[in-house]
């Protein structure tokens, strides 16, 4: 089984130097805004988690599962740990969404399964094997065909097909099951609870490793009474301030691109830790730095021009409710939004935010809104009118709804002039001495 990577172009470090394709190609190597790491040497900042995931899942009957924000690179340390893990076979990835069920994700499993192996994939054509899976169709006789898992399905038959699997597929196959949180049914969440249970009763040689935000720990965690000694939980948050700055430089070294640290230091803050941002924002500045062909340079005015590609090219789900949320009264809204991204706290005080945007008025030279009006514009943040863009309590605490949009924020004001403070609690700019 070969590791996936990423394709190296034979001299990185003049690729500022080469035609668009390939720069594009040497680019694709380093920053991968738009899909997940599958490669250790690409992972930046999860060395512990990676470790501690390796050494769970070294005990059969282990699983993994992997909680944290939206967008913090749940997916890529699922994938990387898969590849890296697996024995036999690359690791089957599926996906959940809000029509998923445990029946849908089991025939996912087996379909991908098939479709990796031509030699399983042969074997179900053919029907040269004996398997006693009425529902499925399958009997040992000539005219067995592939075709997918019917419903319903119960844990058992499910077991009873891992089981064939894992004995087709090689030594440890890997089952990655993302997107975990849009499994809502209670049902379904206590199948895949009993289902793991039962792999490691039996005996099976398979790990599943779950992606999902913290409400899945809860809900798999609630599905069975002994759920906690059959999984390996891993929380996942932010990006620490090394892993930021090693992302950018290296990418930037690598390329051939000399970059400054202050650059490099605002890029980090305002990504507020979620990898997607270092990635994109990183990905706008070199596309720049390429176009200007002046050796390869970060400037001032580069930065500017990728903090307007970065901030138009944003996904919509991220854009679009900062935008519906500012669409009216835009400077006043704008600006309360940029003081509630101030510092790194995720959930502050109305009172913290009100000083916060005080400084950010006064550093614009615009005149600030009074704490009565000031109120009544964050208080109407949390309506559907301003798309819910915050939350907040009654003793005054607010945070985003979602805590990725965050970042854009933070890129939004970085783009108006405005320069946040850093999210890091303890130091200023930690990477100032590095």
């Amino acid at each position: 089984m070969n590791e996936p990577s990423m394709n190296k172009p034979t001299s990185p470090e003049r690729a500022i130097d080469a035609d668009e394709r390939e720069f594009g190609a040497a680019l694709n190597s380093f920053l991968s805004p738009s899909r997940p790491l599958q490669s250790e040497e690409f992972l930046r900042g999860r060395a512990h988690q990676l470790k501690g995931i390796e050494r769970a899942m070294y005990a059969s009957g282990r699983h993994v599962l992997i909680h944290g924000l939206r967008g913090v690179g749940k997916s890529s340390l699922a994938q990387t740990a898969a590849y890296k893990l697996a024995r036999g076979t690359d690791p089957i990835v599926v996906a959940c969404d809000r029509t998923s069920s445990f029946q849908t994700i089991i025939r996912e499993i087996f379909e991908e399964a098939v479709g990796a192996s031509p030699m399983l994939a042969e074997k179900v054509r053919g029907g040269g094997f004996s398997l006693n899976l009425p529902w499925l169709g399958l009997n040992g006789k000539a005219e067995v065909k592939e075709r997918p898992v019917e419903t319903p399905l119960s844990v058992n038959d499910a077991v009873r097909l891992l089981q064939f699997l894992a004995a087709q597929l090689g030594e440890v196959p890997v089952f990655v099951v993302d997107e975990f949180d849009q499994l809502t049914s209670e049902q379904a969440q206590i199948d895949f609870t009993n289902l793991v249970k039962q792999i490691a009763d039996k005996h099976i040689s398979a790990h599943f490793i779950f992606c999902g935000i913290g409400e899945s720990v809860e809900a798999i965690m609630a599905a069975h009474g002994s759920a906690d000694r059959y999984f390996h939980a891993v929380e996942l948050t932010q990006l620490p301030w090394e892993a930021r700055d090693e992302i950018i430089t290296h990418s930037a070294t690598s390329l051939g691109i000399e970059i400054d640290r202050d650059t490099a230091i605002r890029i980090a803050m305002i990504s507020d830790g979620f990898p997607h941002y270092i990635h994109f924002i990183a990905e706008k500045l070199f596309w720049r730095v390429w176009e200007a062909k002046n050796g390869g340079r970060v400037t001032p005015d580069l930065f500017g021009l990728a903090m307007d590609d970065a901030a138009s090219a944003m996904d919509m789900k991220l854009r679009g409710p900062y935008e519906k949320a500012t669409q009216k009264y835009g400077d006043d809204y704008a600006a309360i939004l940029w003081a509630s991204a101030d510092g790194h706290q995720l959930k502050r005080r109305s009172a913290d935010i009100f000083v916060s945007y005080q400084r950010i008025m006064e550093g614009l030279g615009q005149q600030r809104l009074d704490r009565t009006k000031f109120n009544t514009r964050i208080n109407a943040l949390k309506t559907s009118a301003h798309a819910s863009i915050l939350t907040g309590t009654r003793s005054g605490w607010y945070e985003f709804s979602e805590k990725m949009i965050r970042g854009y924020v933070r890129l939004m004001a970085e783009r108006h002039g405005v320069v946040l403070k850093s999210d890091h609690p303890v130091a200023k700019h930690p990477l100032a001495d590095f």
